[in-house]
C-alpha cells in the first residue's frame, strides 16, 4: 500500500509540473477538464503541433499523462499535448458528445496557444477506440493517429467518414484480455481493423515485416512490426504486434494485473517519431534523433536498475541518470561486453529519474523510470 500511495502522489506531482496547466472549458452545459502540457522552451513566436492524448476506461487525463510518459518526448519533439478527461472516466463511443467536446477543445487551444495545422490523436484502450472515432467523425482533420490496445467497432468501420490518406499506427498485445486481439462481440479482430485502414489508405497490401530486437529478455514478450506503405498522399499503416503482450503501454510502468508490458519498444517514443514524419519540421519542432533502443527495468525500480543495449549499439555509449530537477545521479559508459549496465540506486531518494544514453555520433535516447523504496 505504501508504494501505491507513493505512486498516487507522483501522479499529482507530474500533473502539476511547471509546464502543465489544469484547465477546463464549458461544453454542453458542463465544465470539461483537461491538462495542457507546453513543450520546454515554449514561445508564442513558434508554431507547435497539437497532440490529443486520451486515457483508458476508468482513468483520467492525469493518469494518462503519467502512464504514457509522453511529456518527455513532447519536449524533445516540440509538441503541445492535451490530456482531457472523459465524463465519468470514459469516452462515449456511441454518441457525438465527446467528439464535440474534443473539437471545441482543439478550437480553444488553437485560439489561445501557438499551434500549427498539425493535429494528432493517440490513446490507450477506450482512448484508442476514441482516437479511431475522432478520425472518423471529427470536424477538424487529423494529421495522423496512433492507437495502443484499442480497436474500431464493426459499426464504426461501416459508417466511418475518415478521409483517405490518414496515417495510422497501432500497437496491440496478442494476450490482451480486455480488448481481445481476436475480437469480441461487435469488435472485429485487430488484423481486420488493420486491413480496413490499409484498404482505406490504398496502401500496399503486403507488409514489410520486421522482427524487432528482443532487447528485454525478462519482459516475456516480443514484437513484430508490419509496415504497409505507399498509401494515398504518402500515408501508411504501421502495426506493432506484441506477442504475448497484455493490455499495456509498451515502455510504460508495469501493470501485472493487465498482462505483460513490453520493453523492447517504447510506445511514446515511436508515436512521437511517427507523428513527426507527417508534420513539416518547424522552429519549435526539431528533427528527431536516431533512437538507441535501450531497455530500462525493473520499472518501478527499488534498489537496482538495469539498462540493456542491443549488441549492434557499439562501444563508448555514455550513460547518465538525472533526477527530476536535472541533477546527475550517475554517469558511466557502456562497453558492449555483456549488453548491460547495472546501477545500484538504493541510496537515491524515491522519485522520477531519466536515463540518457548518447553515442559518439550524437544519437541519443532517453527513458523515464520511477524509484520506490
Amino acid at each position: 500500500m505504501k508504494k501505491w500511495s507513493f505512486l498516487f502522489a507522483l501522479v499529482l506531482l507530474l500533473a502539476n509540473n511547471a509546464n502543465a496547466q489544469l484547465d477546463s472549458i464549458y461544453v454542453q452545459n458542463t465544465w470539461r477538464k483537461f491538462i495542457l502540457h507546453l513543450p520546454a522552451g515554449y514561445s508564442t513566436a513558434n508554431p507547435y503541433p497539437l497532440v490529443i492524448n486520451l486515457h483508458g476506461l476508468a482513468a483520467n487525463g492525469a493518469q494518462q499523462q503519467l502512464y504514457s510518459q509522453f511529456d518527455n518526448v513532447a519536449d524533445t519533439a516540440g509538441f503541445i499535448v492535451v490530456y482531457p478527461d472523459g465524463l465519468n472516466n470514459q469516452w462515449n463511443l456511441v454518441t457525438a458528445v465527446d467528439v464535440d467536446f474534443i473539437s471545441q477543445l482543439v478550437d480553444t487551444l488553437r485560439a489561445n496557444y501557438s499551434c500549427n495545422n498539425c493535429l494528432f490523436a493517440t490513446g490507450m484502450s477506450n482512448g484508442g477506440f476514441m482516437s479511431y472515432k475522432l478520425a472518423c467523425e471529427m470536424q477538424q482533420p487529423l494529421t495522423a493517429i496512433a492507437v495502443v490496445s484499442g480497436n474500431m467497432s464493426s459499426i464504426q468501420a461501416a459508417f466511418c467518414a475518415a478521409g483517405s490518406g490518414l496515417p495510422v499506427m497501432h500497437m496491440h498485445g496478442t494476450s490482451d484480455l480486455f480488448v481481445n486481439y481476436n475480437g469480441s462481440f461487435g469488435v472485429p479482430p485487430v488484423d481486420t481493423t488493420i486491413r480496413w485502414w490499409v484498404n482505406a489508405n490504398s496502401c500496399n497490401v503486403t507488409p514489410v515485416f520486421t522482427a524487432m530486437p528482443n532487447i528485454s529478455i525478462g519482459d516475456s514478450c516480443t514484437v513484430e512490426k508490419y509496415y504497409y506503405g505507399q498509401g494515398i498522399n504518402g500515408s501508411e499503416v504501421t502495426f506493432y504486434k506484441i506477442i504475448n503482450g497484455g493490455h499495456t503501454w509498451p515502455g510504460g510502468f508495469p501493470l501485472p494485473l493487465f498482462g505483460f508490458t513490453n520493453y523492447d519498444i517504447n510506445a511514446s517514443y515511436l508515436i512521437s517519431g511517427f507523428f513527426q514524419q507527417f508534420c513539416p519540421a518547424g522552429v519549435g519542432m526539431p528533427a528527431l534523433q536516431k533512437e538507441i533502443p535501450l531497455a530500462v527495468y525493473p520499472n518501478p525500480a527499488d534498489d537496482q536498475l538495469q539498462i540493456h543495449f542491443p549488441a549492434e549499439t557499439g562501444n563508448a555509449v555514455t550513460v547518465e541518470v538525472l533526477n527530476l530537477q536535472g541533477a546527475q545521479q550517475f554517469e558511466g559508459s557502456y562497453s558492449g561486453a555483456d549488453g548491460k549496465i547495472t546501477i545500484a540506486c538504493s541510496e537515491w531518494p524515491a522519485g522520477f529519474y531519466f536515463v540518457r544514453a548518447i553515442t559518439p555520433g550524437g544519437f541519443e535516447h532517453t527513458a523515464k523510470f520511477v524509484l520506490t523504496h
